[in-house]
């Protein structure tokens, strides 16, 4: 043993109690076997002496087979020779049962006289102590189980009296024995184990109860574990215990790492099976405090030591070797000496250990390059040629060369799995030489194409640095562009590995990817991903499966256009427009708002709202209703269904459909929107024009003609909400394309002109764009004036619906459309069904004054008849100021208008004389003055003049009205 289990002290003490080994465990087997006689001739008296009370005890068993009592028969024989065995046969005469009566009575009076504070008197038992080897069995029994099994206050002093006295040693261990065998039901071992442990002497006393008690064994070794006193004579006990029964080894030492104690015995008993524990010990920073305690010189050569041996022995593998050694070299402050160190290197270099773990344990202990660097660049260099190199390595080179310290740290320890920080000294200086020398840059660019990828890479997992921080690196310090490397096939495979969530790494490695395809500053660049090989993809894969992979190509494409610049713009947006018809855009965009994919939804949504800004038309979702049907479907019935609903469409224009059927159909079509996004889209336009050259460019040309169907199909105010839907994602898309067109067009030199240029083609770009939308109304209104000649009143209002629910999405979308349109004007009949039909009609009210500035006097006319519908619906404090204006204004045209102009404005807007004195009491007087002016200046006869709408109960009873 070595000194770190204990002094010599000890062993002196103990020399007399571990001769009752001997050499082996016959004494073991004494007592079970069928031929004890043979077995004692080979063991010592005092060996038969130590077991003795159990040999009695077996004797006097009253056994009811022959064989039994010809064993026990030869048992007493052998046990009749000691002076002793008389002794301990009155033992086993004892009374127990009275015994334990006795005992636990006397244990009460004891508690009771503490518990009402009265001093407990000793000067009784002590007399009985020094009279112990005279006294009866009974009394020695009742002696010991009183002083050994009572944890009510204990006297260290009786148990020092009892225990330590020499001719007492072999007298108590056999009481001990005897009341164990007979009340083990009775009393507690802990208490027991823990007041022989205060003895000198408690080797011989645990000794002799373990081997007379051999059922209780591994509990009383299992206390012994547990009890936290006098470790070095539990090392000696437990020591001996291991060597008896090696079966108990493990189950002991682990408790013993357990419960962080007798640290010298687990380093003591090393072998191939406890080489873990010593490694869950020096792994964690708390045990390896515990282990400093005991740490000495030598318990750490002797421990390295017994490492390599039981390596050669095939018992112990290099890399924990290599994993203990570092950990005593970081943490503990081990140095090596010369022997260990060329026996480390050895190891280092034989064959059985990984190139990437031997190079990060260099790291950990740089020593070792010292007058070996010449060795270690020969192994490494002739196993990377003859092996294929793993990514990590290249990775360790990656951080190297880039001083990256964090995730080098990190990486190292992962590959030695414990945490290590590399120290800067001049030793770290020697081993980045080393690498350099190993890693040359030609020898990373052969490597490029053998990189990995990772599988189901998705940010839970828990790898911190995976292959694509490499690339990143070699894309963005242009060593791809520099050594003509192609690594979009590499990117685009690790995109189709990807899942859920979005690891971080993705966006910054498409970003990179891009700017190394897009960046001008190299003579030669990366080609794109494949157009083709993405375009298959996308056909061949479900629309609602793949979404992450589908979610990357997206931002892939996106971001290659916005950074794209000169004659690449027009390519990379022609490409890219093919593969936007085979995404499930509306889809992706809602998959956007998920917690999944928060890491590129910043940079995605952004791009989204500048490239393709009318998918987010989030109206179809209105329209979605529970369908189990829907989402489960495969890509092949999706073509089907887009197929079904074109022919469905194609039966409508020919001969016609029911309403329910156009019910359905309107149902189905938004929920393949969903996933088939602009394609339906620009199918359903080809359908109604009747026109299947028809293009979505030529639809955001020119938005209006997607209005130029049959007019028998306004029937159907379902598929008439489709329509308008596409017409709504039309005219968005519109707008975006006069932005990029203008975008497109390249600067002037001349800065001013420049600035008047850039005003100009905005200003031009708005108009164009609201004198389309403008458009699309005023051909809404139209037909909704003509549909009113012809249709039912249910039908009428049913599409009025419809399309005012348009029209009130589009003006709160551009309020400056409202204005548009309404000076524009449109038939005076459509006004009360969009007041009534399109809630934002109330912003009217804000340019009416503007309309009654203006010298048109249709225009002036169709403002007075909107604020004569508009007070009536809306009777706010605006609408009043604005009536008050508008009096002012009726009071002048009456005095400037020509006679004919003057009758044509009074026939058509004298209500609002009439009808603001019942909306506005108030203004009562004012239009009576206005109505009577109007009456002089026109020259109406009283027959002709109109009646006006207040009653007295109104004038009574005036409306309240916030001024």
């Amino acid at each position: 043993m070595n000194n770190g289990a204990g002094g010599g002290g000890i062993r002196k003490r103990l020399g007399t109690g571990r001769k009752l080994l001997g050499r082996g465990g016959g004494r073991l087997y004494l007592l079970s076997s069928s031929k004890p006689i043979e077995i004692a001739r080979n063991l010592n008296d005092q060996q038969i002496r130590s077991i003795l009370p159990s040999m009695i005890w077996l004797g006097l068993q009253q056994c009811p087979k022959n064989h039994r009592l010809t064993i026990s028969a030869q048992l007493l024989q052998i046990v009749s020779r000691f002076h002793d065995m008389d002794s301990i046969i009155e033992l086993f005469e004892v009374d127990f049962h009275s015994l334990n009566i006795e005992i636990k009575r006397l244990q009460k009076i004891k508690q009771k006289l503490l518990g009402d504070g009265q001093q407990n008197s000793n000067a009784l038992i002590n007399q009985e102590i020094i009279a112990f080897e005279q006294a009866t069995a009974r009394d020695r029994c009742r002696i010991v189980a009183q002083i050994l099994f009572d944890d009510y206050e204990k006297d260290e002093q009786l148990l020092t009296n009892l225990l330590d006295e020499s001719n007492h040693v072999r007298i108590v261990g056999d009481v001990i024995c005897v009341l164990v065998l007979h009340l083990s039901h009775s009393f507690k071992f802990d208490i027991l184990i823990s007041n022989l442990l205060h003895s000198k002497y408690a080797y011989e006393y645990l000794i002799r109860l373990i081997l007379n008690v051999p059922t209780l064994k591994l509990t009383l070794a299992e206390l012994i574990v547990r009890c936290s006193s006098n470790d070095e004579t539990r090392y000696h006990i437990l020591h001996t215990f291991i060597k008896l029964y090696p079966i108990h080894k493990l189950r002991l030492l682990r408790l013993c790492h357990q419960k962080h104690t007798l640290l010298p015995l687990i380093l003591d008993l090393l072998d191939h099976s406890t080489v873990n524990i010593l490694l869950l010990i020096l792994s964690n920073s708390k045990q390896r405090t515990w282990f400093k305690k005991y740490q000495t010189q030598e318990l750490v050569h002797n421990l390295i030591r017994k490492l390599f041996e039981l390596y050669q022995k095939k018992q112990c593998s290099g890399h924990s070797i290599l994993k203990i050694t570092a950990i005593l070299h970081v943490y503990c402050n081990v140095k090596f000496s010369s022997d260990e160190i060329q026996q480390l290197l050895n190891l280092l270099l034989s064959s059985t250990i990984d190139v990437t773990l031997g190079l990060c344990y260099i790291f950990m202990i740089p020593s070792l390059v010292e007058n070996n660097e010449k060795r270690i660049i020969e192994w490494f260099t002739s196993t990377i040629s003859s092996t294929s190199t793993d990514d990590k390595l290249l990775m360790i080179r990656l951080f190297c060369i880039t001083n990256y310290n964090e995730p080098l740290n990190v990486l190292i320890s992962s590959i030695l799995d414990f945490p290590c920080r590399i120290d800067t000294g001049s030793f770290h200086q020697s081993c980045l030489s080393l690498i350099q020398l190993i890693f040359t840059n030609d020898l990373l660019v052969q490597r490029f194409a053998t990189i990995k990828i990772t599988p189901n890479l998705n940010s839970t997992i828990k790898t911190k640095h995976i292959p694509a921080h490499f690339i990143c690196y070699l894309l963005s310090k242009g060593l791809c562009n520099e050594h003509q490397v192609q690594m979009s096939s590499w990117v685009w495979s690790q995109m189709l590995q990807c899942k859920t969530p979005i690891h971080p790494i993705m966006l910054t490695l498409i970003n990179e990817l891009v700017t190394t395809i897009v960046d001008l500053r190299y003579a030669w660049h990366l080609a794109p991903m494949d157009t083709q090989i993405i375009r298959d993809y996308l056909s061949l894969s479900s629309s609602n499966d793949h979404i992450p992979t589908k979610m990357l190509i997206l931002l892939y494409l996106l971001t290659l256009n916005d950074r794209a610049t000169g004659n690449m713009i027009n390519r990379y947006h022609h490409s890219s427009k093919i593969l936007f018809d085979l995404l499930p855009l509306p889809h992706l965009v809602e998959q956007l708002t998920t917690k999944d994919y928060d890491t590129i939804a910043p940079q995605l949504g952004r791009l989204m709202m500048e490239q393709l800004p009318q998918i987010f038309l989030a109206d179809h979702a209105l329209y979605l209703e529970t369908d189990s049907q829907l989402i489960s479907l495969h890509h092949s019935h999706k073509m089907d269904t887009m197929e079904h609903l074109s022919e469905q469409l194609n039966k409508t224009l020919i001969n016609g459909i029911s309403r329910k059927q156009a019910d359905e159909w309107r149902r189905r079509w938004f929920r393949v929107y969903a996933f088939r996004g602009q394609l339906l889209t620009l199918k359903t336009a080809q359908i109604l024009l009747n026109n299947n050259q028809l293009t979505y460019d030529d639809l955001c040309a020119d938005p209006h003609c997607l209005l130029r169907f049959s007019f028998q199909l306004y029937n159907y105010p379902s598929i008439i909400q489709i329509v308008l839907f596409i017409m709504r994602e039309v005219l968005i898309a519109s707008r975006h394309r006069f932005e990029r067109i203008i975008k497109a067009k390249p600067p002037s030199q001349q800065t001013d002109l420049v600035c008047i240029h850039d005003v100009k083609s905005k200003q031009l770009q708005e108009t164009l764009i609201h004198a389309q939308e403008a458009l699309v109304i005023q051909i809404l209104l139209d037909v909704l004036h003509q549909y009113k000649k012809t249709a039912c009143l249910p039908a009428y209002r049913e599409l009025q619906g419809v399309i005012c629910s348009f029209v009130h999405q589009m003006f709160i979308t551009n309020p400056v459309l409202a204005k548009l349109v309404h000076f524009q004007g449109y038939p005076s009949d459509q006004i009360k069904p969009l007041i009534y039909s399109v809630p934002s009609m109330h912003i009217c009210l804000d340019f009416i004054p503007q309309m009654l500035a203006t010298n048109e006097l249709e225009t002036q006319i169709f403002a007075f008849e909107l604020l004569t519908d508009l007070s009536s619906f809306y009777p706010i404090r605006t609408a009043l100021l604005v009536v008050k204006l508008a009096l002012q204004v009726y009071a002048t045209l009456l005095r400037v208008l020509s006679n004919d102009d003057r009758l044509r404005f009074f026939s058509r807007t004298y209500k609002f004389l009439t009808h603001m004195s019942s909306i506005f009491p108030p203004l009562t007087q004012n239009s009576v003055y206005v109505l009577q002016q109007a009456i002089r200046t026109c020259s109406l006869a009283p027959s002709n003049l109109p009646q006006l709408k207040w009653t007295s109960d109104s004038l009574g009873r005036p409306r309240r009205i916030d001024i």
